[in-house]
């Protein structure tokens, strides 16, 4: 049986933060939520199990890229998806520079959100 997966959702934004718990929950994807940038850090050091992190950058208490530079610190082999409305190429090519494995832009679109996940993780989604 293969290994249940376990992602860590960075979301300040309600709706945002909504839209992803019903695109997990009708893949039975487990998850962990964290609504500012301390407490997805906090979350990430307890839980080593965590297989993958959905970050937006916009963050109301610390910048995204700031999370994303210290999660990649700390374990640098964790997938981290950022997801954001910044859609200019000079965001983007910023956010594969501080270590981010895959970009997506809001608003979400559950296939091609799917697809990414399913890449990230290797396995089927």
């Amino acid at each position: 049986m293969e290994k249940q997966v376990l992602i860590l959702i960075v979301e300040d934004d309600l709706v945002s933060s909504q839209l992803v718990e019903v695109l997990l929950k009708r893949k039975q994807l487990p998850y962990l939520m964290a609504y500012n940038g301390r407490e997805a850090i906090d979350i990430f050091e307890k839980h080593p199990e965590i297989d993958l992190v959905l970050l937006d950058i916009k963050l109301p208490d610390m910048s995204g890229e700031d999370v994303l530079v210290k999660m990649k610190d700390l374990r640098p082999h964790i997938p981290i998806l950022v997801q954001t409305a910044y859609v200019f190429d000079a965001d983007r090519i910023r956010f594969f520079e501080l270590g981010c494995d895959d970009y997506i832009k809001k608003p979400l679109f559950k296939d091609i959100f799917y697809n990414k996940l399913s890449k990230l993780l290797k396995r089927e989604i």
